[in-house]
């Protein structure tokens, strides 16, 4: 599909005014987009524009947290265990855990809050009980990670509304998004709108368990990531 045909899908698309969706809870949308403009993947392969393009539909004025991606290699300055064991919490599982959202705001009930280091191009968690960083991520390879998964955005955002129980949405606002740059991912630390999630537990044999430290924007604020948009309708 060529980006004028695109355009040409979601004009269509926006003149349909509000349209059911048959999926409920959070995935409907996208579910509903992808069928509208017949697509069976999240992504469009548009290679007038160079290639492939993330597909992401979102509610307007949405608040919910959506993960980017997940990065844990080589960040640790202090061991996961001694973390776990001494700010975590017994799950509903039983497992001694560490699963919260930290960002630079203020420190969260664990103690936890972020800093970023713009001269050395870091974000560093810390711990208002700790003296020594606790984590560090380059933003370099932030960006890296960020670009390699959504170097391109096609953001698709919706009014919606419940009739009889069920979502409908209108969707009259779309972007192309391109061009994440690291400097971008330090401003939206500063300003509090791109955030961590930790997610680690302890195994029976006393191992950590790490998901992954998921780096999480709301998808109202998705566009102030990059360095370029285009807006389609």
């Amino acid at each position: 599909m060529k980006l004028k045909e695109l355009i040409k899908r979601l004009e269509v698309l926006k003149s349909k005014e509000f349209v059911e969706t048959s999926r409920k809870g959070p995935t409907g949308i996208g579910h509903l987009l992808e069928k509208e403009l017949g697509i069976n993947e999240n992504n469009i392969a548009i290679p007038d524009i160079g290639g492939r393009v993330e597909l992401k539909g979102t509610r307007r004025n949405a608040s919910s947290l959506i993960t980017l991606f997940t990065f844990n290699k080589s960040v640790w300055l202090v061991k996961q265990k001694e973390i776990i064991n001494k700010y975590g919490y017994i799950d509903e599982q039983g497992r001694q855990a560490l699963y919260n959202i930290v960002n630079n705001k203020t420190p969260n009930t664990q103690g936890f809050y972020l800093q970023s280091d713009p001269a050395k191009h870091i974000i560093i968690l810390k711990n208002k009980n700790e003296k020594q960083n606790i984590a560090e991520w380059s933003t370099y390879v932030i960006a890296g990670k960020f670009m390699t998964k959504l170097d391109r955005l096609l953001l698709i955002i919706a009014d919606n509304k419940i009739e009889n129980g069920k979502e409908h949405f209108h969707f009259n606002e779309a972007y192309l998004l391109e061009n994440p740059t690291p400097e971008k991912f330090l401003e939206a630390f500063e300003r509090s709108e791109l955030m961590i999630d930790i997610r680690m537990h302890l195994k029976p044999t006393g191992g950590v368990r790490n998901h992954g430290t998921g780096f999480r924007i709301s998808e109202k604020n998705l566009m102030l990531l990059y360095a370029n948009k285009k807006r389609l309708i």
